[in-house]
Protein backbone atom coordinates (compact mmCIF):
# COMPACT_ATOMS: atom_id res chain seq x y z
CA UNK A 1 0.00 0.00 0.00
CA UNK A 2 1.55 3.53 -1.32
CA UNK A 3 1.90 6.30 1.80
CA UNK A 4 -0.17 9.00 1.78
CA UNK A 5 1.26 12.00 0.43
CA UNK A 6 2.98 13.99 3.43
CA UNK A 7 1.61 17.46 4.25
CA UNK A 8 3.10 20.88 4.51
CA UNK A 9 6.02 20.82 7.00
CA UNK A 10 4.03 22.32 10.70
CA UNK A 11 5.84 25.48 12.65
CA UNK A 12 7.26 23.56 14.68
CA UNK A 13 9.45 22.01 11.93
CA UNK A 14 9.88 24.86 10.26
CA UNK A 15 11.82 26.46 13.50
CA UNK A 16 13.57 23.58 13.87
CA UNK A 17 14.82 23.64 9.87
CA UNK A 18 15.48 27.17 9.66
CA UNK A 19 17.78 26.32 12.78
CA UNK A 20 19.36 23.21 11.09
CA UNK A 21 19.74 25.19 7.81
CA UNK A 22 21.93 28.04 9.72
CA UNK A 23 24.46 25.51 11.22
CA UNK A 24 24.64 21.94 12.72
CA UNK A 25 22.83 21.34 15.82
CA UNK A 26 21.72 18.48 18.34
CA UNK A 27 18.30 18.00 19.33
CA UNK A 28 18.77 19.51 22.90
CA UNK A 29 20.33 22.78 21.41
CA UNK A 30 17.40 22.85 18.70
CA UNK A 31 14.85 22.43 21.95
CA UNK A 32 16.76 24.85 23.76
CA UNK A 33 16.62 27.69 21.14
CA UNK A 34 12.72 26.87 21.01
CA UNK A 35 11.84 26.81 24.24
CA UNK A 36 9.84 29.94 25.75
CA UNK A 37 13.34 31.28 27.39
CA UNK A 38 15.07 30.98 23.72
CA UNK A 39 15.89 32.86 21.35
CA UNK A 40 12.87 31.96 18.61
CA UNK A 41 10.81 30.56 21.65
CA UNK A 42 10.20 35.02 22.19
CA UNK A 43 8.13 34.51 18.66
CA UNK A 44 7.04 30.87 18.92
CA UNK A 45 7.64 28.50 21.46
CA UNK A 46 7.45 24.68 21.74
CA UNK A 47 7.73 21.99 24.21
CA UNK A 48 11.10 19.78 23.60
CA UNK A 49 8.81 16.53 23.35
CA UNK A 50 7.48 18.36 20.37
CA UNK A 51 10.83 19.62 18.91
CA UNK A 52 12.20 15.68 19.17
CA UNK A 53 9.15 14.82 17.27
CA UNK A 54 9.34 17.55 14.59
CA UNK A 55 12.96 16.46 13.89
CA UNK A 56 12.54 12.46 13.69
CA UNK A 57 9.50 13.85 10.63
CA UNK A 58 12.14 15.76 9.34
CA UNK A 59 14.52 12.94 8.67
CA UNK A 60 11.80 10.95 7.18
CA UNK A 61 10.99 13.81 5.14
CA UNK A 62 14.88 13.34 3.88
CA UNK A 63 14.99 18.04 5.05
CA UNK A 64 17.31 17.03 7.42
CA UNK A 65 20.26 13.85 7.90
CA UNK A 66 22.57 13.07 10.46
CA UNK A 67 26.14 14.84 10.97
CA UNK A 68 27.54 12.35 13.78
CA UNK A 69 27.29 11.37 17.28
CA UNK A 70 29.31 12.66 20.40
CA UNK A 71 28.90 11.23 23.80
CA UNK A 72 27.67 13.33 26.89
CA UNK A 73 28.33 13.39 30.64
CA UNK A 74 24.67 14.88 30.72
CA UNK A 75 22.95 11.56 29.82
CA UNK A 76 22.90 9.30 26.56
CA UNK A 77 24.61 10.18 23.21
CA UNK A 78 23.88 13.53 21.55
CA UNK A 79 23.10 12.71 17.82
CA UNK A 80 24.35 16.39 15.47
CA UNK A 81 22.01 16.81 12.74
CA UNK A 82 22.41 19.41 9.60
CA UNK A 83 19.40 20.74 7.03
CA UNK A 84 19.76 18.18 3.45
CA UNK A 85 20.00 20.69 0.25
CA UNK A 86 16.34 19.83 -0.33
CA UNK A 87 15.48 20.79 3.29
CA UNK A 88 17.66 24.32 2.84
CA UNK A 89 15.53 24.89 -0.55
CA UNK A 90 12.31 23.96 1.33
CA UNK A 91 13.52 26.45 3.94
CA UNK A 92 14.36 29.13 2.15
CA UNK A 93 10.60 29.24 -0.54
CA UNK A 94 8.93 28.78 2.86
CA UNK A 95 11.18 31.84 4.68
CA UNK A 96 10.36 34.22 1.73
CA UNK A 97 6.90 33.16 1.05
CA UNK A 98 3.69 35.87 3.04
CA UNK A 99 1.61 33.93 5.43
CA UNK A 100 -1.57 32.55 3.76
CA UNK A 101 -3.88 32.65 6.77
CA UNK A 102 -4.28 35.79 8.70
CA UNK A 103 -4.51 33.86 11.86
CA UNK A 104 -0.88 32.47 11.54
CA UNK A 105 0.74 36.37 11.36
CA UNK A 106 1.71 36.53 14.99
CA UNK A 107 3.69 33.18 15.25
CA UNK A 108 4.76 32.63 11.15
CA UNK A 109 5.49 35.97 10.36
CA UNK A 110 7.62 36.78 13.23
CA UNK A 111 8.95 33.70 12.79
CA UNK A 112 9.87 34.27 9.01
CA UNK A 113 11.46 38.22 9.97
CA UNK A 114 13.40 36.35 12.80
CA UNK A 115 14.82 34.02 10.55
CA UNK A 116 15.38 37.23 7.95
CA UNK A 117 16.94 39.23 10.62
CA UNK A 118 19.48 36.37 11.36
CA UNK A 119 20.31 35.60 8.32
CA UNK A 120 21.09 39.38 7.67
CA UNK A 121 18.88 39.40 4.79
CA UNK A 122 16.37 42.30 3.67
CA UNK A 123 12.75 41.63 4.64
CA UNK A 124 11.03 44.08 1.76
CA UNK A 125 10.28 41.57 -0.33
CA UNK A 126 8.60 39.32 2.21
CA UNK A 127 7.16 42.46 3.72
CA UNK A 128 5.51 43.77 0.09
CA UNK A 129 3.99 40.07 -0.52
CA UNK A 130 2.60 39.95 2.46
CA UNK A 131 1.12 43.89 2.25
CA UNK A 132 -0.01 42.33 -1.33
CA UNK A 133 -2.00 39.16 0.06
CA UNK A 134 -3.26 41.35 3.06
CA UNK A 135 -4.70 43.99 0.75
CA UNK A 136 -6.83 41.37 -1.34
CA UNK A 137 -7.93 40.08 2.00
CA UNK A 138 -9.29 43.23 3.04
CA UNK A 139 -11.15 43.80 -0.44
CA UNK A 140 -12.55 40.65 -0.10
CA UNK A 141 -13.86 40.72 3.55
CA UNK A 142 -15.04 44.66 2.90
CA UNK A 143 -17.14 42.97 -0.04
CA UNK A 144 -18.80 39.86 2.22
CA UNK A 145 -19.18 42.67 5.08
CA UNK A 146 -22.27 44.33 2.77
CA UNK A 147 -24.17 40.85 2.29
CA UNK A 148 -23.32 39.26 6.01
CA UNK A 149 -26.23 39.46 8.59
CA UNK A 150 -26.61 38.61 12.09
CA UNK A 151 -23.54 36.68 13.36
CA UNK A 152 -21.52 36.22 10.14
CA UNK A 153 -21.79 39.72 9.69
CA UNK A 154 -19.77 40.08 13.34
CA UNK A 155 -17.49 37.31 12.54
CA UNK A 156 -16.49 39.63 8.75
CA UNK A 157 -16.16 42.50 10.87
CA UNK A 158 -14.16 40.69 13.69
CA UNK A 159 -11.61 39.41 10.80
CA UNK A 160 -11.59 42.78 8.76
CA UNK A 161 -10.42 44.65 11.85
CA UNK A 162 -7.62 42.23 12.33
CA UNK A 163 -6.52 41.98 8.98
CA UNK A 164 -6.75 46.21 8.62
CA UNK A 165 -4.41 46.18 11.89
CA UNK A 166 -2.09 43.44 9.90
CA UNK A 167 -1.96 45.40 6.93
CA UNK A 168 -1.16 48.78 9.25
CA UNK A 169 1.20 46.86 10.76
CA UNK A 170 3.48 45.68 7.90
CA UNK A 171 3.22 48.50 6.07
CA UNK A 172 4.95 50.41 8.59
CA UNK A 173 7.65 47.88 8.77
CA UNK A 174 8.03 48.07 5.31
CA UNK A 175 8.13 52.04 5.10
CA UNK A 176 10.69 52.00 7.79
CA UNK A 177 7.89 53.90 10.34
CA UNK A 178 9.15 54.30 14.10
CA UNK A 179 5.57 55.34 14.93
CA UNK A 180 3.14 52.79 16.32
CA UNK A 181 -0.05 52.10 13.51
CA UNK A 182 -2.64 54.67 13.62
CA UNK A 183 -6.20 53.79 14.90
CA UNK A 184 -9.38 55.44 15.12
CA UNK A 185 -12.51 54.88 16.49
CA UNK A 186 -15.80 57.27 15.13
CA UNK A 187 -16.96 59.63 17.53
CA UNK A 188 -21.27 59.29 16.46
CA UNK A 189 -22.62 59.03 12.68
CA UNK A 190 -24.21 60.41 10.11
CA UNK A 191 -28.04 60.60 9.76
CA UNK A 192 -28.91 61.56 5.83
CA UNK A 193 -31.43 61.53 3.15
CA UNK A 194 -28.40 59.77 0.99
CA UNK A 195 -28.75 55.93 1.38
CA UNK A 196 -26.96 55.13 -1.97
CA UNK A 197 -24.02 56.59 -3.36
CA UNK A 198 -25.49 56.75 -6.49
CA UNK A 199 -27.14 60.50 -7.27
CA UNK A 200 -25.03 61.64 -4.59
CA UNK A 201 -24.31 65.44 -4.12
CA UNK A 202 -20.64 65.43 -4.97
CA UNK A 203 -20.19 68.46 -2.43
CA UNK A 204 -22.21 69.68 0.52
CA UNK A 205 -23.05 72.99 -1.18
CA UNK A 206 -24.71 70.61 -3.93
CA UNK A 207 -26.78 68.92 -1.29
CA UNK A 208 -30.94 70.05 -2.22
CA UNK A 209 -32.17 67.54 0.46
CA UNK A 210 -32.96 69.20 2.98
CA UNK A 211 -31.76 68.58 6.89
CA UNK A 212 -29.14 66.14 8.18
CA UNK A 213 -28.13 65.28 11.71
CA UNK A 214 -25.04 63.84 12.99
CA UNK A 215 -25.46 61.91 16.18
CA UNK A 216 -22.48 61.86 18.62
CA UNK A 217 -21.93 58.53 20.68
CA UNK A 218 -22.71 58.73 24.23
CA UNK A 219 -19.26 58.39 25.55
CA UNK A 220 -18.55 62.31 23.72
CA UNK A 221 -21.44 64.15 25.65
CA UNK A 222 -19.93 67.45 25.96
CA UNK A 223 -18.23 67.63 23.18
CA UNK A 224 -20.49 69.62 21.39
CA UNK A 225 -20.81 72.42 24.63
CA UNK A 226 -20.43 75.86 22.60
CA UNK A 227 -20.87 74.86 18.87
CA UNK A 228 -24.11 76.94 18.44
CA UNK A 229 -21.88 80.03 18.02
CA UNK A 230 -20.51 78.89 14.64
CA UNK A 231 -22.22 79.56 11.58
CA UNK A 232 -20.38 76.20 9.94
CA UNK A 233 -18.27 73.10 10.92
CA UNK A 234 -15.95 70.77 9.64
CA UNK A 235 -16.66 67.44 9.37
CA UNK A 236 -14.34 64.68 9.52
CA UNK A 237 -15.52 61.14 8.37
CA UNK A 238 -14.27 57.82 7.47
CA UNK A 239 -15.95 56.76 3.85
CA UNK A 240 -17.00 53.44 4.68
CA UNK A 241 -18.58 52.43 1.55
CA UNK A 242 -15.07 53.01 -0.58
CA UNK A 243 -13.41 50.01 -1.73
CA UNK A 244 -9.82 50.44 -1.98
CA UNK A 245 -7.55 53.17 -3.77
CA UNK A 246 -5.85 54.19 -6.55
CA UNK A 247 -2.41 56.50 -7.33
CA UNK A 248 -4.34 57.89 -10.02
CA UNK A 249 -8.35 58.14 -10.01
CA UNK A 250 -11.36 59.55 -12.31
CA UNK A 251 -13.24 62.30 -11.04
CA UNK A 252 -16.95 63.67 -11.75
CA UNK A 253 -16.00 67.22 -12.66
CA UNK A 254 -13.17 66.42 -15.46
CA UNK A 255 -12.83 63.88 -18.36
CA UNK A 256 -9.42 62.72 -17.11
CA UNK A 257 -7.97 61.23 -14.59
CA UNK A 258 -5.61 63.00 -12.06
CA UNK A 259 -3.70 61.72 -9.17
CA UNK A 260 -5.73 60.96 -6.20
CA UNK A 261 -3.62 63.84 -3.68
CA UNK A 262 -5.21 66.40 -6.77
CA UNK A 263 -8.58 65.44 -6.15
CA UNK A 264 -11.81 65.47 -3.76
CA UNK A 265 -12.25 61.31 -4.81
CA UNK A 266 -13.13 59.18 -2.23
CA UNK A 267 -11.17 56.77 -3.34
CA UNK A 268 -7.86 57.26 -1.37
CA UNK A 269 -5.07 55.10 0.63
CA UNK A 270 -7.06 56.72 3.75
CA UNK A 271 -10.30 56.52 2.46
CA UNK A 272 -11.10 59.93 4.15
CA UNK A 273 -13.78 62.34 4.08
CA UNK A 274 -13.52 66.08 4.49
CA UNK A 275 -17.09 67.98 4.43
CA UNK A 276 -18.07 71.92 5.17
CA UNK A 277 -21.51 72.12 6.85
CA UNK A 278 -23.97 74.68 7.60
CA UNK A 279 -24.64 74.25 11.24
CA UNK A 280 -28.26 74.14 12.08
CA UNK A 281 -28.69 73.48 15.72
CA UNK A 282 -27.28 71.91 18.26
CA UNK A 283 -28.61 69.22 20.61
CA UNK A 284 -26.85 67.78 23.78
CA UNK A 285 -25.92 64.52 21.57
CA UNK A 286 -26.35 65.49 17.58
CA UNK A 287 -25.73 68.27 15.44
CA UNK A 288 -28.20 69.38 12.73
CA UNK A 289 -26.77 70.69 9.34
CA UNK A 290 -28.01 71.95 6.11
CA UNK A 291 -25.92 70.55 3.43
CA UNK A 292 -23.72 67.34 3.48
CA UNK A 293 -22.41 65.00 0.95
CA UNK A 294 -22.52 62.02 3.73
CA UNK A 295 -24.01 58.86 3.06
CA UNK A 296 -25.88 57.39 6.01
CA UNK A 297 -24.81 55.84 8.48
CA UNK A 298 -21.02 57.41 7.72
CA UNK A 299 -19.03 57.06 10.63
CA UNK A 300 -17.74 60.38 11.93
CA UNK A 301 -13.93 60.73 13.08
CA UNK A 302 -14.50 64.47 14.39
CA UNK A 303 -15.78 68.08 13.82
CA UNK A 304 -14.05 71.32 14.26
CA UNK A 305 -15.81 74.74 13.70
CA UNK A 306 -14.83 76.45 10.75
CA UNK A 307 -13.33 79.76 11.41
CA UNK A 308 -12.69 82.02 8.47
CA UNK A 309 -9.45 83.76 9.76
CA UNK A 310 -7.64 80.12 9.84
CA UNK A 311 -9.64 78.55 7.18
CA UNK A 312 -9.61 81.22 4.44
CA UNK A 313 -6.43 81.61 3.04
CA UNK A 314 -4.96 85.50 2.64
CA UNK A 315 -2.78 85.43 -0.03
CA UNK A 316 -3.48 84.39 -3.95
CA UNK A 317 -5.60 81.12 -3.99
CA UNK A 318 -5.72 79.03 -7.15
CA UNK A 319 -8.08 76.29 -7.75
CA UNK A 320 -5.68 74.11 -10.01
CA UNK A 321 -7.48 72.13 -12.45
CA UNK A 322 -11.07 72.67 -10.88
CA UNK A 323 -10.54 75.94 -12.39
CA UNK A 324 -13.13 76.12 -15.11
CA UNK A 325 -15.04 72.92 -14.07
CA UNK A 326 -15.92 73.24 -10.06
CA UNK A 327 -18.98 74.88 -11.44
CA UNK A 328 -20.28 72.06 -12.72
CA UNK A 329 -20.73 70.45 -9.03
CA UNK A 330 -24.38 71.90 -8.92
CA UNK A 331 -25.20 69.56 -12.44
CA UNK A 332 -23.42 66.69 -11.73
CA UNK A 333 -24.26 63.51 -9.48
CA UNK A 334 -22.11 60.77 -8.29
CA UNK A 335 -22.30 56.90 -9.74
CA UNK A 336 -20.24 53.62 -9.42
CA UNK A 337 -16.81 54.59 -10.96
CA UNK A 338 -15.52 54.06 -7.55
CA UNK A 339 -16.74 50.90 -7.36
CA UNK A 340 -13.58 49.24 -9.29
CA UNK A 341 -11.03 46.73 -8.22
CA UNK A 342 -8.55 48.28 -6.28
CA UNK A 343 -4.77 48.39 -7.98
CA UNK A 344 -3.56 49.21 -4.31
CA UNK A 345 -1.79 45.70 -4.19
CA UNK A 346 0.23 46.55 -7.42
CA UNK A 347 1.29 49.59 -6.19
CA UNK A 348 2.79 47.68 -3.18
CA UNK A 349 4.49 44.68 -6.12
Amino acid sequence: MSRPPRLEPSLPEWGALGLLCEEPRHGWAVASELAPGGELGRVFSCTRPLVYRALGQLREAGLVEVRGTATSDAGPERTTLAATRRGRTAFARWRDAPVEHVRDLRSELMLKLLFHERAGRDPSPLLRAQAASLAEAELALERQARSAADFEHTLVLWRLSVVRAALSFVEALLDRRTVEPVVYRPVGLVVSPHTDLDGMPLQPIADTNGESRIEIFEPHRGCLEDLDGFSHLWVLAHLHETTGWDAVVPTFLDDRTHGTFATRSPRRPNALGLSLARVVAVEELAVVVDGIDLLSGTPVLDLKPYVPLFDVPQDEVRAGWFEGRAERVFRRRSDDRFAMRSRRTEARS
